[in-house]
């Protein structure tokens, strides 16, 4: 259980407020330990509440869209985690192709609600597990498309102002899986899409989803990648070669189908996961002199050992 009075007083500012909640509950993992309060924001004036209380208080604040891309170590997370939703889930369509998606939006609803207005570009993220914040912040995308290429502006939090601000596309750097965006609440995108033949858009759709089905482990517990690919490489072809594909280390695995990704197949835990994340590191190391960099991000804190 958590300890301290914080939690009672933020219980009471935020009745909805979830107390001692399973992470396990909020990621695509299916792993995690309890966050000291989840809280989600659903109207004007929550984030003002949320942010000056915790400033107060001095609680740190995680923001957390769909909970892809993250694994939640075993301890749990300190603080609040936060979560958006109400007019943050919303897709609005304005002139000239521009389209303002809340940060809450997950990616396939997006890239679908744009071909349904026969509004094209987005379509190669049908496939990207993650929501428009996540996706902003680590400029997701595949190899046909980064999110970062199609952004006119994105609106931020300012927790000082303790009111959103707007970001033109200048003042953003997106790199490959980065942005400056990273330790920012980002609160939804506008992006610049093209008008197009509604049938040909969702044939595309359609192309991509298919493609996501037969190459990707879609209908098991992950994170989608778990390494970024280095230069000129490719991350699942390097840790088949060093023999792990399909390795098992508790209720974790490097899935069978694609070796860039890690299951949780049998109640893993996060020791597991990254129980594998350290030797597929050490194979392709030892065997490409390749040093992995880690794509989906690792939060809060490790079990503590039995006494």
């Amino acid at each position: 259980m958590t300890s301290g009075s914080w939690t009672s007083r933020l219980k009471r500012l935020f009745p909805e407020a979830l107390l001692d909640e399973p992470m396990s509950r909020h990621t695509t993992f299916r792993i995690g330990g309890p966050a000291d309060v989840f809280v989600t924001a659903r109207k004007a004036g929550d984030l003002g509440r949320l942010y000056t209380f915790c400033r107060e208080e001095r609680v740190p604040i995680v923001p957390l869209g769909w909970g892809s891309n993250l694994l939640v170590l075993d301890g749990g997370v300190r603080g609040v985690v936060l979560s958006l939703g109400g007019p943050y889930a919303r897709v609005r369509f304005g002139r000239g192709g521009l389209v303002w998606a809340g940060a809450a939006v997950r990616l396939p609803r997006l890239v679908t609600a744009c071909a349904a207005k026969g509004l094209g570009g987005v379509e190669p993220l049908v496939g990207v597990p993650g929501t428009v914040g996540g996706a902003l912040v680590m400029n997701a995308g595949t190899r046909e498309l980064e999110i970062g290429s199609v952004t006119e502006s994105v609106d931020v939090f300012d927790p000082e102002a303790l009111e959103p601000r707007r970001l033109g596309a200048a003042e953003v750097r997106f790199a490959y899986r980065s942005s400056t965006l990273d330790g920012t609440l980002v609160l939804g995108g506008t992006l610049a899409l093209k008008a197009g033949e509604r049938g040909d858009i969702m044939e595309r759709v359609r192309r991509f989803q298919q493609q996501r089905l037969q190459s990707q482990p879609v209908h098991t517990f992950n994170v989608g990648s778990t390494f970024k690919n280095p230069p000129g490489g490719f991350v699942a072809k390097m840790i088949e070669a060093a023999g792990l594909k399909g390795a098992v280390r508790g209720g974790a695995r490097i899935s069978p189908m694609h070796a860039n990704f890690i299951e949780n197949f049998n109640g893993a835990s996060a020791a597991d996961v990254l129980a594998l994340v350290e030797s597929a590191r050490r194979a392709v190391r030892e065997r490409d002199g390749v040093e992995l960099e880690l794509e989906m991000k690792i939060l809060g804190e490790a079990a503590p050992r039995p006494a």
